[in-house]
């Protein structure tokens, strides 16, 4: 498995900076789309649903504490059902996950900050970044999230109070004038992402040190990251108001717009722009670590970088294909939190039936 390791506060920053992702970019108009309004109840509805998943995975760590994300499986549905299964979720769900966060680190930079560069550039650029990142090891990871979440939490809270002044908070009313389901309606992509999406943090259980923290240090990351994706949404609705907001994907990065100090310092966008940049190049990071991890258990390989390479070199036209363009976003927007919860809910409830009836079937005999 080797020999890194990380410590309990940085798992949290690891889990913090995963939740807010792209997310906190994309989530707000999408949210604000189908709930107007009301966007900010169904964000921390959302957070409230998202947060329940993570019970299921505190409790196969807490049976399986010392095991690998394969082992688990393996235990559960034999060896070759448990790699079978393995190399389903690692392909599916990883690097699934990891294909289409590329792609939005790509398509924003190249809409919003590099125009006259070429996408494939651009994510040609990322890949080598994020490669070399990986090939350093978790624990490099986890420094370099301990070095920028101070950053990142400094500018959020910066921006907060500097677009006070350009809030409206009757934007945010009125409340359930059309019902709960255009609540619950928006709710759900915000479920799949980002929350489902936190089952990628499993394989990295083995790796955080003391065990007995792993759950409160993910369970406190994701609260605190899904807490500040519903203040962007509720920073949209109160700065912009429904009809720009839900116009816009990129509403929160254009807040930075917004600031103006003394009319000398103006169009701060890169505020924003860097909590995002932050954030999400600290998800790509695990989550291509996650896939090469999981590679690496499914084989049985003694060193998982030797598949960084490889996977470098397969993510970029993967991405492309996978979404050819921005339009796919409504159908992956759609799709998603069903397909995640297949393998975010569904497999580990699974995994603690069968865990469950083979003990005490064991018990028995």
């Amino acid at each position: 498995m080797g020999t890194e390791k990380i410590d309990s506060s940085q798992f949290f920053i690891i889990s913090l900076l995963y939740t807010l992702g792209s997310a906190i970019i994309f989530i707000p108009h999408i949210v604000i789309k189908h709930a107007q309004q009301n966007a900010w109840i169904a964000s921390l509805l959302a957070l409230v649903i998202g947060l329940l998943p993570l019970f299921l995975y505190f409790k196969i760590n807490q049976r399986f504490p010392n095991d690998t994300f394969i082992q688990i499986l393996e235990a559960t549905f034999g060896t070759i059902g448990g790699k079978v299964v393995g190399f389903i979720t690692i392909i599916g769900f990883h690097l699934n996950l990891t294909v289409m966060t590329f792609r939005d680190f790509g398509d924003f930079v190249f809409i919003h900050l590099l125009p006259e560069t070429p996408l494939h550039v651009i994510l040609i650029l990322l890949v080598i970044v994020v490669a070399y990142a990986v090939k350093e090891g978790l624990e490099v990871i986890a420094r370099a999230g301990q070095i920028l979440v101070p950053i990142a939490i400094f500018f959020f809270l910066l921006s907060a109070v500097l677009l006070l002044k350009n809030s409206d908070f009757k934007n945010l009313l009125p409340i359930f004038n059309n019902g709960w389901k255009p609540v619950v309606r928006a709710a759900l992509p915000n479920i799949g992402f980002p929350f489902l999406e936190a089952f990628a943090l499993i394989i990295l259980f083995p790796f955080v040190t003391p065990k007995e923290k792993r759950s409160k240090s993910m369970f406190w990351g994701i609260v605190i990251g899904g807490l500040m994706v519903a203040i962007a949404v509720i920073y949209s609705l109160i700065v912009f108001g429904v009809e720009y907001s839900s116009a816009k994907i990129y509403v929160p990065y254009l807040l930075g717009a917004e600031i103006n100090i003394a009319n000398v310092i103006q169009r701060i966008e890169v505020i924003i722009a860097s909590i995002w940049i932050v954030s999400i190049f600290i998800k790509i990071c695990i989550l291509f670590l996650t896939t090469v991890m999981g590679i690496q258990q499914l084989f049985n390989s003694s060193n998982y970088r030797i598949y960084v390479l490889p996977l470098a070199l397969l993510v970029i036209p993967l991405s492309i294909m996978v979404m050819p363009n921005m339009s796919y976003w409504s159908i992956i927007e759609n799709i998603w939190p069903f397909y995640a919860a297949l393998f975010a809910v569904f497999l580990p409830v699974v995994v603690l039936i069968v865990g469950s009836f083979k003990r005490k079937k064991g018990k028995q005999t």
